[in-house]
């Protein structure tokens, strides 16, 4: 990782430097309530606009947000329309009303440092190649969830993860991708790059994607210690249960790979771990018995899930391809 120099502290000017920030609920008002209440403690009224995309929620979001929360501009959905949709939403109010960054939070992030979103504006403002920055993220033991991300041919990962926080992540630093829990942009990078690619609707993926294509108009990537939250992580999607995340996660995935790839990569991946998914499905080594592999009895259903996500990944190749044609003008892919 390159290391990024250090930022001299400069104040946030209004209404020239307008930050919008854009959280999507679905079904999170306790969530919601304790991100809301811990973002309006730590953040001076004049230093954002806030903005709420509630995904059809059922279970009094809504109605919380306006009783206790009456200065936040409230869009309601009248379905789930997923995290890049309905932050899409968010963001085009944004823009259209001024807004010269957007920061995307997630409903389960706890505000934590009284200076955080200047920490963040601070970084992204103190060089005009940065277009988009994150920050430390911690689970509520302190371990870490994300400190910037790295994109491999195996899988994009969190650096960091699970890991005790020993300071082995403070310094700023460009990185491949930050997550979309807390990503800043700046407003001209989005009007450049464009919103976020609905193609990988409901969810996974699409900040990872944006950051590339941030990086393909020449941008940089930048991750900061500082400020440090509280990702209470994956609260909403958990509510989806672990087949459907488990779908969209690999469906999300190989859009990501076929629109960004170099294809000797994705040919790459394909051979050295697509196939061991696919031989892992039809057999298993068991620990006692005379054959050293066995057929899965559940075998057939689980190729079938592969044959789901693969279909639900490339039947909209001719669109891929046409988007990949598209990035290349700006850029060569990544290459792993």
């Amino acid at each position: 990782m390159e290391n990024l120099k250090a930022v001299k502290s400069q104040e946030i000017t209004v209404p020239n430097s307008i930050t919008y920030i854009v959280i999507v609920n679905w079904n999170g008002k306790e969530l919601l309530q304790n991100c809301l209440s811990s973002l309006f403690v730590n953040t001076a009224s004049s230093e954002c606009k806030l903005i709420v995309v509630d995904n059809a929620s059922i279970d009094g979001s809504v109605e919380m947000v306006e009783a206790k929360f009456p200065q936040v501009k409230l869009i309601r959905n009248s379905q789930n329309a997923g995290f890049s949709k309905a932050n899409n939403q968010g963001i085009q109010f944004a823009l259209q009303n001024g807004a010269k960054q957007v920061l995307l939070l997630n409903n389960d992030v706890e505000i934590i440092n009284q200076k955080w979103l200047k920490g963040l504006t601070d970084i992204l403002e103190s060089d005009p190649k940065i277009g988009i920055v994150g920050c430390k993220l911690i689970y509520p033991d302190g371990t870490i969830q994300h400190a910037g991300g790295v994109i491999t041919l195996r899988v994009p990962y969190n650096r960091g993860e699970g890991a005790k926080d020993t300071g082995q992540y403070d310094r700023v630093e460009f990185v491949d991708y930050v997550t979309g829990a807390v990503l800043l942009i700046k407003a001209e990078v989005i009007r450049k790059i464009g919103l976020l690619d609905e193609g990988f609707s409901p969810l996974y993926y699409e900040d990872t994607d944006w950051c590339v294509r941030a990086r393909l108009f020449c941008y940089k990537i930048a991750y900061t210690p500082k400020p440090t939250l509280i990702h209470h992580c994956g609260s909403s999607s958990n509510k989806l249960g672990s087949e459907k995340k488990r779908f969209y996660s690999s469906r999300s995935f190989i859009r990501f790979m076929l629109l960004n790839y170099q294809l000797k990569d994705i040919a790459k991946w394909i051979l050295l771990f697509e196939s061991k998914v696919v031989l892992r499905s039809l057999v298993v080594r068991p620990r006692h018995g005379k054959l050293p592999i066995a057929l899965r009895s559940d075998a057939a259903s689980r190729l079938k899930f592969l044959v789901q996500v693969w279909w639900a990944s490339i039947r909209d190749l001719e669109g891929i391809m046409a988007l990949r044609r598209q990035r290349f003008m700006f850029g060569e892919k990544i290459s792993i």
